[in-house]
């Protein structure tokens, strides 16, 4: 009798041991599985993108360089994962795309893996939309979406920029008897790539005339 409890006992341990054995596998594999489909990435409180020098209703030349902003968080290339970072993502004429999925990359969908913070970019004659989108390492837009707003140029063929988009290659010049540049020449002073590196806010130095 003592034999056939102490083996039910001992078959009823097994049966125990296997039911969470099996239970942590399964949940390991619903990870797995969670990391391969890859989950979005959250962004940064407050992170905000823009285009630099560039609004909305501009006309610009066919060929033209556009110029990324970013406030709130860092870049960094595709496939490296660091923590309140993501890379750009240029929308031409496209709506968003599904955003629990890697951003397609195509002639609509501009990517920029190294970290790049401006790109050239070669537009038909007309009007077109431009959007810029961040995305995690995965090429996954971030959560909640860190986007500009979209914005509608209009190309012709060796156009200048129009006054609603002046150019960020060359600084406004010094209004005359005003030799303090202000914080948008300033920002435009700095070389491409160092934008990241630059406060929210620059400091304005005609604030420190006597």
């Amino acid at each position: 009798m003592c034999k056939q409890i102490a083996d039910r006992a001992s078959k009823l341990f097994v049966c125990v041991i296997a039911f969470f054995v099996c239970g942590a596998t399964g949940l390991g594999f619903a990870l797995a599985q969670e990391r391969a489909s890859g989950a979005p990435t959250t962004s940064p409180t407050r992170a905000e993108v823009y285009f630099v020098g560039l609004k909305d209703g501009a006309t610009v030349a066919t060929k033209l360089t556009v110029r990324f902003g970013l406030r709130g968080m860092g870049i960094a290339p595709a496939s490296e994962k660091r923590e309140n970072t993501g890379h750009h993502h240029l929308l031409v004429d496209a709506e968003l795309p599904p955003l629990d999925q890697p951003i397609p990359k195509d002639a609509n969908h501009l990517h920029f893996d190294a970290g790049q913070t401006e790109g050239e970019i070669t537009l038909t004659a007309g009007t077109h939309t431009l959007q810029l989108l961040m995305g995690d390492k995965d090429h996954i837009p971030l959560i909640p979406l860190v986007m500009s707003p979209r914005i509608r140029v209009v190309a012709t063929e060796g156009a200048a920029p129009s006054a609603a988009a002046p150019s960020a290659a060359a600084p406004a010049p010094v209004a005359k008897g005003n030799r303090m540049p202000s914080p948008d020449m300033l920002r435009q002073m700095i070389p491409p790539g160092m934008e990241r590196y630059l406060p929210d806010r620059l400091p304005d130095p005609r604030d420190f005339r006597r």
